[in-house]
């Protein structure tokens, strides 16, 4: 079986000095591989079929018997990495935290090891009839986040 490491290795060496990322790796026990990268261009499927024939090549066949696929996560698939969050920056995500709170913003800012959300909030204030909207930025914790996805409106 082929072990994650190893693909990896290959892998990053892939991707090297180009704007393309990895998101992540599946192996299975049936040596069924399953490369995720993305870029902050997009990632055209040239590029993928380039990565698919680059781990190729440095994998045996006569020594492994294993089905690769590589491809960009879909657009509902969680984010995974950094990257991931600094491409969307921006964009709207719905961000739920491990202990079950959701947020729907922009991220407008991305460190090491947080993001920063800017939301709107709708709230009444005490004597008025009217509603209020009020813009917040939160500081979130990449720890405390259970799932974050891009919102996609049509």
């Amino acid at each position: 079986m082929l072990d994650k490491t190893t693909i990896t290795k290959i892998v990053n060496e892939a991707i090297e000095d180009t704007d393309s990322f990895l998101v992540e790796i599946k192996a299975t026990n049936d040596n069924k591989i399953f490369v995720y990268i993305d870029g902050f261009e997009g990632m055209p499927i040239d590029e993928c079929v380039r990565v698919s024939r680059f781990i190729e090549s440095k994998l045996d066949r006569d020594q492994e018997d294993f089905e690769l696929q590589v491809s960009s996560p879909g657009l509902d698939q969680p984010f995974k990495v950094i990257e991931q969050y600094e491409k969307h920056k921006g964009e709207e995500v719905r961000v739920i935290l491990k202990d079950g709170t959701t947020f729907e913003g922009k991220i407008t800012e991305v460190k090491e090891n947080e993001i920063v959300l800017q939301y709107e909030e709708t709230y009444k204030e005490p004597g008025k009839k009217k509603k209020e909207k009020k813009i917040n930025n939160e500081a979130i914790s990449l720890e405390h986040i259970a799932s974050a996805k891009t919102i996609i409106r049509f």
